[in-house]
């Protein structure tokens, strides 16, 4: 039996919920984006910040598939 599975829950990705856009569909999916930016998430989570926190790392001009 697998303890580990049964103590430590599931982690999961924040909610998104497109918190603040621009009119060009540019957006901060997450409340949270410039507090995350602001301790540098955007480099070290640059994936998945390029796609939900667009406005706070900057990258609203690059093409993100998502």
């Amino acid at each position: 039996m697998n303890k580990l599975k049964e103590v430590v829950p599931q982690l999961s990705l924040p909610q998104t919920n497109k918190f603040k856009c621009l009119p060009n569909g540019c957006c901060d999916e997450h409340q949270w984006c410039r507090f995350w930016a602001s301790i540098g998430e955007c480099s070290a989570n640059p994936e998945w910040m390029a796609a939900n926190c667009q406005l706070a790392c900057n990258t609203c001009n690059t093409d993100v598939e998502g």
